[in-house]
């Protein structure tokens, strides 16, 4: 593409509206505004209550402020419900805060908590168990909820919520029927180096992909929030990729970067262009900053106009590979069908672009479009909607152009590329070989992690557009634990079911969430979660050993061995489980922790078992730990004392160095003074030799 097309192509990436609406209004959903009250609050214990009282009231000023303080709430939401762990209405709002967070799985089970102490805890509440269980991929579930919701509706509010519920259903069914049959895909986050725990979205290459510019929204100095969402205002960053890999992410200063919400959105080929957005709540504005050689630094960015802007606004933009004609999303209320569609210009002899018009109903859906480009040959449409078969939120679809130039039926680009969360934009190197996007993905850092994506076989090859993307910001916190299922050519499943109880009289169910491992691997091939009436029902791809992983709040973590090598395909079984709840002082041994000979070095063969406490402990957010650390009685009690404090040490180290806050753990070395077997013997030292947890409170 020549300078000029270049240039015309940066020019005409605009955003009228702040980069963090483009998702959110999709999912925008106001529950019902459910009222913890003083008097249910209280038990009639006066120990604790102040406290927790006031932990109650800072929760409810977080969660009244918006998502981007859920976290905050949810804290103290956790704290208060240590004095009154059977208040429908905190687990209510815990439910809500842990949807629209990071953990689905938590927000079942409290919602369901809050239902069965108080079945008319709000009117919502089995729209939120549906939104919960179709994010985990539980479609039947979701759709059992759905339809409970809507029979408890009076008429006129059925009518209201028909569309809206037709809609929920539609992308169950869809869902099922895309993850029956998935793609061969590799979705892999890029790692801590570029995503952080806040959203990190807006992947764009530049200089030769050389460097990653992205757009996050992770506190910085005195970051202000943003009123639509309370979450901190966009920042720039980069992240130079070096012998394939890329280094830690660098924030820019000003003047790119401003209180406000910036974005990169466009870089001309020779890198010595930046687009940036400047916005705020009611609009933004584009602005153009060039390279300056002999000064070796960047313009003050200047403002620049489109020609094709609305009102409404406008969201991104893409060219054809021959710059004539642009493709682009936008809100106009004049030229949309319904939300925001997909609007298409050429230029014409003068070089000036014709009036826009709509791509027509065969892309365009009744629902919101974005994220369009177009293939470097010219051949294909992809582009993000709500609509088609959407498997719920945005979904990645393709269109080939025909020969008479219309545009093919949209085509799901499949499971688990697409889930039912938000996937929006991707761009790819300059290969086109690898493809990169944000997506909120299990093994992630957090919220939404800019990912890179590479397709396997020939029938979804990674065929994208090279040029620069502008994507906007995601919506605040969903998130979904997703099953990367393997190929097989023959179905030799097993069907196992059974149920998840209380060891305390054997009859308490558990939902708790349930993963199967090939042992000799580590990966995950399987996943469940357990009902209110704590049964599961779970496929396993092959006869095989699992090692299985339980865990659920409020009880100890769950680790066995289940041996199916011998069991023929197409086999049901059962097998019940039964979980130990966390009391104040238990003590639990960690297994298969190892460090190096005579030093507090943790060994990498240690990870495995260290990250069975991260996730116990992200299961269970208000719990305090002890780690310890124990010898036998081989040496000198100093040597010993303190070679048990540094390896207790690391242990915290590694989980804080994981996201675990630091006020959750503590820890101690005791040396040889609390031995579990006689040092006598070379098993009872070895045994004495350990690494402990207990529990502080809950």
């Amino acid at each position: 593409m020549n300078a000029t097309v270049d240039m015309r192509s940066i020019v005409l990436r605009w955003v009228i509206t702040c980069l963090c609406l483009l998702v959110i209004q999709g999912h925008a959903y106001a529950q019902e505004d459910v009222k913890i009250s003083k008097n249910s609050f209280k038990t009639g214990i006066d120990i604790g209550f102040k406290e927790a009282w006031d932990s109650v009231k800072e929760g409810d000023r977080n969660f009244k402020e918006g998502k981007g303080t859920y976290p905050v709430a949810r804290d103290h939401y956790l704290y208060a419900l240590q004095y009154n762990p059977d208040n429908a209405a905190l687990n209510y709002k815990l439910g809500v805060c842990y949807l629209f967070t990071d953990n689905k799985y938590e927000a079942i089970n409290y919602l369901l908590r809050a239902y069965i102490l108080d079945g008319e805890v709000s009117g919502d509440i089995h729209l939120l168990l549906g939104m919960a269980y179709q994010l985990i991929l539980e479609f039947d579930k979701a759709m059992e909820q759905y339809n409970t919701h809507s029979s408890q509706l009076d008429p006129t509010e059925k009518q209201a919520y028909s569309k809206t519920l037709a809609k929920r259903f539609d992308e169950c069914m869809n869902g099922k029927n895309l993850s029956r049959n998935p793609v061969r895909v590799i979705i892999q986050p890029l790692g801590e180096e570029v995503n952080s725990k806040y959203d990190d979205y807006n992947p764009l290459f530049a200089f030769n992909d050389t460097a990653l510019f992205f757009t996050s929204r992770r506190p910085f100095g005195k970051a202000k929030r943003n009123k639509i969402d309370n979450k901190y205002n966009e920042d720039i960053y980069s992240s130079s990729l070096e012998g394939g890999m890329f280094q830690k992410a660098i924030r820019y200063d000003k003047p790119f970067n401003t209180e406000n919400n910036d974005a990169v959105v466009g870089v001309a080929n020779d890198g010595n262009t930046l687009v940036l957005y400047r916005g705020h709540i009611q609009g933004g504005d584009l602005q153009i900053s060039s390279f300056i050689p002999e000064k070796n630094s960047w313009s003050r960015p200047r403002s620049v106009t489109g020609r094709l802007t609305s009102k409404d606004g406008e969201t991104s933009a893409c060219l054809s590979p021959d710059g004539k004609e642009l493709y682009y999303v936008s809100r106009n209320s004049k030229l949309t069908l319904g939300g925001k569609d997909i609007l298409f210009s050429t230029l014409d002899s003068k070089g000036k672009w014709i009036e826009p018009v709509n791509l027509g109903v065969t892309i365009n859906s009744p629902y919101d479009e974005e994220g369009v480009f177009i293939t470097p040959d010219n051949r294909y449409l992809y582009f993000a909607s709500k609509g088609h078969t959407s498997m719920g939120g945005f979904d990645i679809f393709r269109s080939e152009r025909k020969e008479d130039g219309s545009w093919s039926d949209p085509e799901n680009l499949g499971y688990p590329l697409n889930t039912p969360d938000d996937e929006v934009f991707y761009i790819t190197d300059q290969t086109g070989s690898h493809g990169y996007y944000s997506a909120i993905r299990e093994g992630g850092s957090g919220s939404r992690d800019i990912c890179k994506v590479v397709f396997l076989g020939s029938e979804k090859e990674l065929v994208l557009k090279t040029e620069d993307q502008l994507v906007a910001g995601p919506d605040p916190g969903l998130t979904g634990f997703l099953i990367i299922p393997e190929l097989r050519d023959l179905d030799n499943s097993l069907l196992l079911s059974g149920s998840v109880i209380d060891t305390t009289d054997g009859v308490v169910p558990i939902v708790a969430k349930m993963e199967f491992y090939d042992p000799s691997t580590g990966d995950r091939k399987a996943l469940s979660i357990s009902d209110t009436t704590g049964s599961y029902t779970v496929s396993l791809p092959e006869p095989m050993a699992y090692a299985i992983e339980i865990n659920a709040s409020g009880y100890l973590y769950y680790l066995d061995i289940l041996d199916y090598s011998s069991v023929s395909g197409d086999e049901k079984m059962r097998k019940d489980f039964y979980l130990k709840k966390v009391e104040v002082g238990t003590k639990v041994v960690l297994d298969n922790i190892y460090f190096q000979t005579g030093k507090a070095i943790l060994r990498p063969e240690s990870e495995k078992a260290l990250n069975q406490v991260l996730r116990f402990l992200e299961n269970n957010p208000s719990m305090r730990l002890e780690i310890s650390g124990h010898t036998d009685n081989t040496g000198s009690l100093r040597i010993n004392q303190k070679l048990s404090r540094d390896r207790a040490s690391a242990v915290v180290n590694y989980l804080v160095g994981k996201g675990i806050p630091q006020e959750m753990l503590e820890s101690k070395g005791y040396a040889d003074t609390q031995p579990v077997a006689e040092n006598s013997t070379v098993e009872g030292r070895t045994k004495n030799r350990r690494v402990e947890f207990k529990v502080l409170s809950k």
